[in-house]
């Protein structure tokens, strides 16, 4: 599998609240986008992407079967809320930080799929691109209820508030999915930085005209990201079944 990851702070940002993790021998990869004050996001979004693999390392084996594997990263973003929960009630300044969470685990020709919050996660399979994720926003579910259109979710005024967020959310419904991988597909993960910047077809034409070259990839997401405003920061990993 191929892998690559970039991150920016964008054009409008003094911070970068985006963390992530790539660990291409354990087959974990992580994206996360903090909120919440003007360190907060920071401080979230980087718990996080520590604890997942800290809590993985300890409670799952390397010949877990598909239940333990499914047990064990509901397990590890529980966790994940209950250390950014804990720092918020001990630092009056972090008060009301979180952080949206989207991560891929790989075994064999398998991915696990888990997210809170809105950055996502896509495949791109041939001539195709599916977004793998629902959003855990407000104005998601509107679009999901039929209140309102795709297309009108995209520039509504409540867009960017949550439903759900590690840190924000005492309780989770996380989203988790598992799926077969085929030759040549591509799993995008992402924060909102990229999806509020770069439309579902032209993160799948980057993607197809790299081919294998994922590393490019990631660095012409974050370019058309940022030629469009980069009012966010813009976080992408990119992983290539060979």
């Amino acid at each position: 599998m191929k892998v690559a990851v970039r991150s920016d702070i964008g054009r409008v940002r003094t911070n970068n609240e985006d963390a992530f993790l790539a660990d291409s021998g354990r087959g974990l990869f992580i994206v996360a986008d903090g909120m919440g004050g003007i360190i907060g996001g920071e401080v979230a979004s980087r718990l996080a992407v520590k604890a997942v693999p800290e809590y993985l390392r300890d409670h799952l084996g390397a010949d877990a079967g598909t239940e333990d594997i499914r047990a064990a990263l509901m397990g590890a973003l529980v966790e994940a809320n209950r250390q950014i929960r804990e720092r918020t009630d001990t630092q009056t300044e972090l008060r009301g930080m979180g952080t949206t969470i989207v991560f891929a685990l790989v075994r064999g020709d398998t991915a696990f799929l888990v997210h809170v919050g809105d950055s996502r996660a896509y495949l791109v399979r041939g001539d195709t691109i599916r977004q793998l994720t629902e959003d855990h926003s407000v104005v998601a579910q509107f679009a999901r209820a039929g209140t309102i259109t795709s297309e009108e979710a995209r520039s509504h005024k409540l867009k960017h508030v949550l439903s759900q967020a590690l840190g924000s959310s005492p309780s989770l419904a996380p989203g988790l999915l598992t799926m077969r991988l085929r030759h040549r597909d591509s799993i995008i993960l992402c924060t909102d930085g990229v999806t509020d910047m770069v439309e579902d077809v032209e993160l799948a034409s980057i993607v197809r005209t790299c081919g294998e070259d994922v590393e490019r990839a990631c660095e012409e997401i974050v370019a058309r990201a940022n030629e469009k405003g980069g009012r966010d920061n813009i976080t992408v990993a990119i992983l290539r079944e060979d």
